[in-house]
């Protein structure tokens, strides 16, 4: 019985596509913001993806034109091929409105931070879709705008969340309550990175990923083969991409987070460099990186969305990572310079 209404509930989507009559949908992984089942049909294997998040046509138009853009590009990786349906689209409408996209599925695993390939390769497929970006701004119909703003215009995409209300939040039950001190030390970042904003501003931007990391990317044994999840894309400064895995990072030990860091930059600056300005600012834009997940948890928080456990563990790592940042200032700027400036 579970079967068949899990078949149902998909099904809505998938008589959009020719599939063999006996397709299975498999649930095996899915992120926050969409519901994904492996899709089985005959000797094909697909992932639908319904977008749980938003409605939004625009933000799923312009991430399977950016991946059709770079089909044409020469990665050493792949990257979410969509699939038509049997309209000629790309994009699937259900009933309540939800929108659905299937694509051809890539083999592969998730790469981790404890194999050191897989951190210099990651880094190096960051590089390459820094580069790739790069060539594809002329290629983006005008009506194509991007719906996400930069990281670095906190105060507008969190016009909502004030520093008054974070205080607030934080007084609302006794575990968070404890929070005190560590969310006094986020609020000083926030200012901090405010007052950086013009200069973050001035930085090259151009398209890119926004979310890259090690559960979005595939590995076969040492390689990276796939970068998933392009549906963040938006104009930003391209150094962003670098901060936005640099920012996974950090842990207790400081020399292997150096050592890992170090490893990233690597591979990134063997597929292209910086400019000095980016490399100065990028401690900052680690920690921008930050402040982004800190106040979109507190969203959600408020929104009645997730529990207080959510944030109160986002707290801890943020405060961590912020604290490891200003620590290190020295020594991340160092292997910056070494692998990354021009």
């Amino acid at each position: 019985m579970a079967d068949q209404q899990t078949k149902d509930e998909f099904a809505v989507y998938l008589e959009a596509y020719p599939l063999d009559a006996g397709w299975r949908a498999v649930r095996e992984e899915s992120g926050m913001n969409n519901t994904t089942r492996m899709i089985y049909s005959g000797s094909e294997k697909y992932v639908l993806r319904v977008y749980d998040n938003h409605q939004d046509q625009d933000i799923v138009a312009i991430e399977h034109h950016l991946l059709a853009r770079l089909q044409q590009s020469a990665l050493s990786f792949a990257v979410p091929v969509p699939v038509q349906n049997i309209h000629g689209a790309t994009i699937t409408v259900g009933p309540s409105g939800k929108l659905a996209a299937m694509f051809r599925y890539i083999n592969g695993v998730r790469p981790t931070v404890d194999m050191p390939a897989h951190i210099r390769g990651l880094g190096f497929a960051a590089g390459e879709l820094t580069r790739a970006f790069s060539d594809l701004a002329a290629s983006v119909p005008q009506q194509l705008k991007p719906q996400y703003k930069p990281y670095y215009e906190l105060n507008e995409t969190y016009a909502e969340i004030s520093t008054e209300r974070l205080t607030e939040l934080c007084k609302t039950t006794e575990k968070l309550a404890g929070q005190a001190d560590k969310l006094g030390y986020i609020i000083e970042q926030l200012e901090q990175l405010t007052a950086l904003r013009n200069r973050i501003a001035e930085l090259p931007h151009q398209w890119i990923h926004g979310d890259i990391g090690f559960t979005n990317a595939l590995a076969d044994s040492e390689r990276i083969v796939g970068v998933l999840d392009f549906e963040f894309c938006t104009i930003d400064v391209r150094v962003m991409e670098l901060a936005v895995v640099l920012a996974e990072l950090p842990i207790d030990q400081a020399d292997e987070s150096l050592r890992r860091i170090s490893l990233f930059a690597q591979g990134y600056g063997e597929a292209t460099r910086l400019t000095e300005a980016e490399v100065q600012l990028l401690p900052s834009l680690i920690k921008l990186r930050m402040l982004d997940i800190f106040l979109h948890f507190a969203g959600r928080l408020l929104a009645e969305i997730d529990g207080e456990d959510i944030w109160y563990r986002q707290i801890d790592r943020v405060y961590f990572v912020c604290q490891w940042v200003d620590l290190h200032h020295d020594a991340l700027l160092a292997v910056f310079r070494q692998n990354l400036a021009p």
